[in-house]
């Protein structure tokens, strides 16, 4: 995973309490941590509230890249 990447939480990223307030929104990797306990500082954009300014940092195993929609005909 770089930087500028689409993320979303994974499948353990839903499941841990903390993430709760991240369900259903994307983010962006702004930062990578090297040498720290999280790994890569996400920028979040969520619909059920406005976007945060402040980086979230998560462990690598829970977020995903966001997969690109097919284009309609």
């Amino acid at each position: 995973m770089k930087v500028g990447d689409l993320v979303k939480l994974s499948a353990k990223g839903r499941a841990l309490k903390g993430n709760s307030s991240f369900l259903g929104g994307v983010g962006i990797v702004l930062e990578i941590g090297k040498g720290s306990y999280y790994d890569l500082g996400v920028k979040w954009f969520c619909k059920n509230h406005r976007s945060n300014r402040r980086v979230a940092w998560f462990k690598r195993y829970e977020i995903k890249k966001l997969k690109p929609v097919k284009k309609c005909p």
